[in-house]
């Protein structure tokens, strides 16, 4: 809510009923707002077009209830306003439509909506509420003011926009990289003598019964070249097990010191491990210790959107007692660094594995069966050069966490100055007073004379309607 606090000599305070009428939008359909000249708006701004409209002048609309409970939009003349906002309706005064636009939004209506549940902004919050009131030339220079700083912002925050995706695109390029042996190509010069990988997967294939020579097969050299000393296999020949938990009904509640928890597909989704997506488990029949995940643990989710599905995260830390649950896998190794392969699962090349064995046909939710995760097609180094890949990696990408941080530094900045130029300018301290404009004081006399006059208006007409 604006700090109204010392205003200049030429503002006063009104209350917002005093300089507008308010009323609810109509309902209308979804199928109701395709076609048509005139703009339809919601409590998130415009929504659709219709053949009707509903305000015939320029208006402000305010979010009414729910998630975009105090959004405020400027509607253009002639529109529809759906029944999950407010709008105003005109008013025969001299006033600042876009000032008052850049105040309401200022004042955080969503903080003030009342109701328990879903929260609402009501005709009587807005009517109650006190707002200063400018001169109307110097309304229009804070308007102008506005938006020639907050252009300066937003064209800040398009240049900072472009860094995810160039973050991301180098991410991938560096990955690249290091699974064609680029970026290891000087160690591989000064360690000649390391055992090759077909040697460590020949150890492996006893123990885990299979046949690198099927394997190979299989592969039928469909697969790019690779540096000598490496080889092309699939994931089976370097996993020992999977481990897949359990799954029962649980409330959504995050784990605790003195609770056990499930963990939730959102707990490995986003490259780092959260602790905090889980649910708490209260039948304690269910715990089951062999199922609680532990550091340097490889988690893989084995159900998730198409693009999700298959993602993998390193346990770095845990402080909880979390279980897998069915849908998170731990996968045991061997012969393999984890870091390595985690890395290459997030490559692009292990994402296009993943997603193409990924099935189900609902674009909400795929599914990849352990098989299919254990058939996954790997370029394998050996261990001594798939440890180095892993530090080379970890050190360009906690380069890359420090640029995003930075980023995200200097988002909130933009955002904190976008609300101190808004605070400044209904404090009067944007722009200077000018002596020569017309007092508010005389503006608001205006306002109050016009709405008395409708007043006496619409009693002059009930009474003609009962004779």
């Amino acid at each position: 809510m604006t700090d109204l606090g010392l205003l200049p000599d030429n503002w006063c305070l009104v209350y917002l009923g005093e300089i507008f009428y308010w009323s609810n939008g109509k309902g209308l359909t979804k199928k109701n707002m395709i076609g048509g000249k005139h703009k339809v708006y919601g409590g998130n701004g415009i929504a659709g077009s219709h053949t009707n409209w509903l305000c015939e002048s320029e208006s402000i609309v305010i979010g009414r209830v729910g998630a975009q409970c105090g959004n405020v939009h400027l509607a253009v003349a002639k529109s529809w306003i759906t029944d999950n906002a407010i709008y105003s309706s005109p008013r025969n005064i001299p006033i600042s439509l876009d000032f008052f636009c850049y105040l309401l939004r200022n004042q955080k209506l969503n903080e003030l909506a009342g109701g328990s549940g879903q929260p609402y902004v009501s005709q009587g919050l807005l009517n109650d509420l006190k707002v200063p009131l400018p001169p109307l030339n110097e309304q229009r220079r804070i308007v102008a003011k506005i938006e020639a700083l907050t252009d300066r912002s937003r064209k800040a925050r398009e240049a900072l926009d472009a860094i995810p995706p160039l973050l991301d695109q180098f991410r991938q390029s560096v990955l690249a990289a290091a699974f064609r042996g680029d970026l290891t190509a000087d160690w591989r010069a000064a360690n000649p003598n390391v055992e090759p990988a077909e040697r460590i997967l020949e150890k492996s294939a006893n123990k885990l019964h299979y046949s690198q020579q099927e394997i190979n097969q299989e592969i039928n050299n469909c697969y790019t070249y690779l540096p000598e000393t490496w080889t092309w296999t699939k994931l089976k020949a370097v996993i020992h097990k999977i481990k897949a938990g359990k799954n029962f009904k649980c409330p959504e509640i995050p784990v605790t010191k003195d609770t056990v928890g499930l963990v939730k597909i959102s707990a490995v989704t986003w490259g780092e491990f959260n602790s905090l997506e889980t649910k708490t488990v209260e039948d304690l029949s269910k715990i089951d210790v062999s199922l609680f995940i532990k550091k340097g643990d490889l988690l893989v989710t084995r159900a998730n959107t198409l693009e999700l599905v298959g993602a993998s995260v390193i346990v770095n830390e845990i402080d909880y007692k979390i279980m897998l649950s069915d849908k998170v896998w731990r996968i045991e190794t061997l012969n393999v660094d984890k870091d390595y392969l985690n890395f290459y699962l997030n490559s692009k090349a292990g994402r296009k594995e993943i997603e193409k064995r990924a099935s189900g046909n609902q674009q909400s939710m795929r599914n990849i069966s352990q098989q299919a995760f254990l058939d996954i097609v790997i370029a394998f180094p050996p261990i001594e050069e798939q440890i180095e890949i892993s530090r080379h990696l970890k050190s360009i990408f906690s380069g890359f966490k420090n640029i995003q941080r930075q980023y995200q530094y200097s988002l909130s900045d933009l955002e904190q100055l976008d609300q101190s130029i808004l605070a400044k300018a209904f404090r009067g301290e944007l722009v200077p007073q000018d002596p020569t404009d017309e007092p508010a004081s005389i503006l608001l006399d205006r306002i109050r004379a016009e709405r008395e006059k409708n007043q006496k208006n619409k009693k002059a007409d009930k009474g003609k309607k009962n004779c």
